[in-house]
């Protein structure tokens, strides 16, 4: 291989906005391949700060950024695509070009039907479109060992790599500073509002009387489940706060001071893919996790001994676990201890981004 620095397109068609999940998962993996000299070119819909436009105006942008894309494929040694159906596009002509596309599947089709639910009839033909671009990838990144024995059948090939999501361990650490107005002690949870996340069984477990007294559940982000949150806010003054969707190096300031953080996740059809931010981004602050038993968590978890883990969608198991932790100090400083030392060593983004390089450069090998 030509020992010129690679120059990679990175194709996103979900937004990639600064307080969103996307916006770590994407912009860290980037800075990871320009320190190593790479050249990275980045190909990201732009929509106003008021928020996405209607159906039609998503599908005109994701258009425009495609026919850039498309003007200047040949420039490039491969195309890196966080997998999305309406990339296909995209992949069908560099594929054309013999430019060696990789994809990166964060969830299973279902996560479109969960997102919009008006295009289920469709369903065979985005299925479709799906997998045609795993079939035909030069290699596939799974951020979840779920999704990887699901990719090889559904791709019909084994060039599948498990490659989890990370932290930044520089930015979600223990020493950010904390952001004003916070209570002197909270738990919290951040990242996205959509209902597989267990937002509702996490408000249950706060109304229960298990729940420690005094300590605050504060939430930061947004999504589907935000008027839920909202209304607790009213009905559990005091003891449900919102602080709304924050920029990513603003959520560290809330995160590292909290006594524990939650990673509720209950959705039976995504039981085995998840791979979260929010729990290596809890454990580079050194703070306690109180975590669902599903695979993806419940193996970090486990091995590390950073938290404590609960049968997803349990109310009364959130309150009990989180009392315990209020109520054992020493316990989970030692977990946040653990925690922080994994991230460190083992979850960092500059890791994960090393990691996708290489598949990267074993499909330019292999072309």
């Amino acid at each position: 291989m030509s020992t010129r620095p690679l120059r990679i397109a990175y194709l996103s068609l979900q937004a990639v906005a600064n307080g969103q999940d996307t916006w770590a998962a994407v912009t860290e993996v980037i800075k990871g391949w320009e320190a190593d000299g790479w050249i990275v070119d980045c190909y990201f819909p732009e929509y106003p700060e008021s928020g996405a436009p209607g159906r039609l105006g998503r599908l005109a942008e994701m258009w425009r950024v495609q026919r850039r894309l498309a003007a200047q494929v040949r420039e490039y040694d491969a195309i890196y695509v966080r997998a999305h159906q309406m990339a296909l596009p995209s992949a069908r002509r560099a594929g054309a070009l013999g430019v060696p596309v990789v994809q990166e599947c964060n969830g299973p089709y279902e996560d479109l039907f969960i997102a919009y639910p008006q295009l289920r009839p469709a369903r065979p033909i985005f299925d479709a479109m799906q997998r045609w671009q795993y079939r035909h990838a030069s290699a596939i990144v799974a951020v979840a060992e779920g999704l990887t024995g699901w990719l090889k059948r559904e791709a019909g090939h084994q060039r599948v790599y498990t490659i989890g999501n990370g932290a930044n361990t520089g930015v979600f650490t223990p020493e950010a500073p904390r952001r004003p107005g916070l209570p002197e002690r909270f738990a919290v949870f951040f990242g996205q509002f959509p209902a597989w996340q267990g937002i509702s069984t996490l408000l249950e477990a706060a109304k229960l009387p298990a729940w420690p007294s005094g300590l605050p559940l504060v939430f930061v982000g947004d999504g589907a489940m935000r008027p839920d949150v909202e209304a607790a806010v009213v009905e559990m003054p005091g003891r449900v706060l919102y602080l709304g969707k924050l920029p990513y190096d603003e959520v560290a300031q809330v995160v590292a001071h909290a006594v524990v953080s939650f990673v509720p996740m209950m959705a039976p059809k995504r039981e085995t893919l998840f791979s979260p931010l929010k729990l290596y981004e809890s454990m580079a602050c050194g703070v306690p996790v109180v975590a669902s038993n599903v695979v993806g968590i419940s193996e970090v978890v486990s091995e590390w001994q950073c938290g404590i883990l609960f049968p997803a969608g349990d109310a009364c198991a959130i309150a009990e676990a989180t009392a315990r932790i209020v109520g054992d100090p020493l316990e989970a400083r030692e977990m946040g201890h653990r925690g922080r030392e994994a991230a460190v060593a083992r979850f960092s983004w500059r890791a994960r981004a090393a990691q996708r390089a290489r598949v990267i450069e074993n499909a330019l090998q292999a072309r």
